[in-house]
């Protein structure tokens, strides 16, 4: 098990699991992990100028004493105590090892393609990742760190895969969107276009809209539909209607009108359209 044996394992400093696997997600104490990732305990933790003293004492009794070392060298920095590391160490801050920190997993190639095609897929990230062989921790970190988000620097790799991570998200949904639209378009048309106040869509209106004031009722409609077409059938000559039952019917709307017709359509239409007593 990756971790096992790391730096300063045995050097507790009186706090239980449970806080020092808190302490090493916040870079209190040197995080003891598992192959996946996942942080099982955490040693050498300083939090105080206490623990702080108490961690140099004990230094020899880490396993790496080089990593304790610099774990220890950068907490006192932190706590501005730097005057409590011995002499004999050289200098305040001993130079950064170059690499991942202790119990990390690497972004390799075969574990990206992985994430990236069950990710297509509709699967959910912590599903992914579990089946890439890492911990949700790992991929949130990874996201976080190419776009930015996390303390830890970012590197061109993980800026890359995090590109490449939300692209893969958007295709998924826009292939599981369109299968929606082909397939049930009544509930893809609900949630696409549903009803606001004072717009009519594909949802009831909301309780109390303005908008429900202006739905007119069948009668209303009809009326209007009846005026529409009688309006074109009084003005263009070209609009007809279906040819009636009543075969000796001699209706002129079932036909095209000639220019006189028209005329006398037209005047009758403003005689019905004039109010009681001749008044506009």
């Amino acid at each position: 098990m990756a971790g096992e044996g790391s730096s300063g394992e045995r050097i507790k400093a009186g706090y239980d699991r449970k806080q020092r696997v808190a302490m090493a997600e916040k870079g209190l104490a040197i995080p003891i992990v598992n192959d996946a990732g996942e942080i099982l305990d955490g040693s050498c933790p300083i939090a105080t100028r206490g623990d702080l003293s108490l961690a140099i004492k004990n230094l020899s009794r880490a396993t790496d004493k080089r990593a304790a070392k610099a774990h220890i060298s950068k907490r006192a920095e932190a706590l501005k105590a730097v005057e409590m590391l011995p002499r004999s160490w050289g200098t305040a801050t001993p130079s950064k090892r170059r690499g991942r920190p202790v119990g990390s997993v690497s972004l390799t190639r075969e574990r990206e393609d992985k994430i990236l095609g069950l990710i297509r897929m509709g699967v959910f990230p912590h599903v992914a990742a579990g089946l890439a062989g890492v911990s949700e921790r790992a991929l949130r970190e990874w996201l976080a760190r190419g776009e930015s988000r996390s303390p830890r620097p970012s590197t061109p790799k993980l800026r890359a895969f995090a590109r490449k991570f939300r692209q893969a998200q958007a295709e998924a949904r826009a292939l599981a969107e369109a299968r929606v639209y082909k397939e049930h378009v009544r509930w893809w048309l609900s949630h696409a276009a549903p009803s606001r106040d004072g717009l009519l869509g594909w949802t009831a209106l909301p309780e109390g809209s303005d908008a429900e004031k202006d739905v007119p009722s069948p009668e209303e409609l009809k009326d209007l539909i009846t005026g529409v077409r009688n309006d074109q059938l009084y003005s263009d000559p070209s609009v007809t209607v279906p040819e009636c039952l009543n075969r000796r019917c001699c209706c002129v709307f079932h036909r095209p009108r000639t220019p006189e017709e028209l005329e006398r359509l037209r005047q009758i239409a403003a005689k019905r359209r004039k109010p009681p007593g001749g008044e506009r």
